[in-house]
């Protein structure tokens, strides 16, 4: 009876051991994210966690288009953010993603140590700008600088860096003059300022859509995707210099086809 007894109870531990590690079981969801969105959005995943104790976000920062190759391609990833609607959109038309929506607007600076008055007097000066092969910031940078006349010009003395981070750290770290970067890269220059505002008409809209990969609609993910447009989302956001858009301007990619095949 004795040896019965243990049996039993040894076996209620074990029942209780494992109830309480399915009660701790956590469900994980991988977010790919532009670089620029790294300071933001670790803040943002912190307090979503807080508030949702058995989701854990990983998050993959990198340069917008090589996250959006990687998406192509089949990837660990389930929900994706990107600076460029170009690659947001390649991705809609190849049905990787099902849902996505606009959230934020960047603006792009000219960083350096010295403050200019007008784009020209670059000339002759090393400027760091990201690869627009990955970079988002990139393209803007080529575009600016063909729309000012000055692309032929300078392109001798173009430095590329792997992304816009990348960009804004060789200017504040004295390897280049100056350094064609997103507005909200920099809050976090120690040794560079902003020495010049690009006007926006001198490049496309700079907007960060966030979308949801095929098969991965699951409700945590949804849950986070959610998060991305709220209050607290939002004030973060702003804090970190983006201009924040109406969470309301939402594409469904599948409501799309369907409007289609009805025509």
């Amino acid at each position: 009876m004795k040896k019965k007894s243990i049996f039993i109870l040894i076996i209620n531990i074990l029942f209780v051991f494992f109830l309480g590690c399915a009660k701790e079981e956590k469900k994980v969801i991988t977010v790919g994210a532009e670089i620029s969105l790294k300071d933001s959005l670790n803040q943002i995943v912190e307090q979503f966690q807080q508030s949702n104790k058995n989701i854990i976000v990983n998050i993959e920062f990198d340069a917008s288009k090589l996250l959006r190759k990687q998406a192509s391609k089949g990837t660990n990833l389930d929900l994706i953010i990107l600076a460029s609607k170009d690659d947001m959109e390649e991705l809609e038309k190849a049905k990787v993603i099902t849902e996505s929506k606009e959230i934020l607007e960047n603006n792009m600076i000219v960083a350096g140590r010295k403050k200019i008055d007008k784009l020209e007097e670059i000339k002759g000066y090393r400027v760091a700008i990201g690869d627009p092969e990955y970079s988002p910031a990139g393209v803007y940078s080529i575009e600016i600088l063909k729309n000012s006349q000055l692309f032929e010009e300078i392109k001798p003395d173009i430095v590329l860096a792997r992304d816009v981070r990348s960009a804004m750290q060789y200017v504040d770290l004295y390897e280049v003059d100056y350094a064609f970067i997103y507005k909200t890269e920099s809050k976090v220059m120690k040794n560079a300022q902003i020495v010049y505002e690009i006007p926006n008409e001198f490049h496309s809209p700079i907007i960060y859509s966030c979308g949801i990969l095929s098969g991965k609609e699951s409700e945590e993910i949804k849950s986070f995707y959610k998060f991305l447009g709220n209050g607290n989302s939002r004030e973060i956001f702003l804090k970190h210099g983006f201009k924040v858009l109406d969470p309301r301007n939402k594409i469904n990619v599948e409501k799309m086809k369907n409007k289609g095949e009805k025509k």
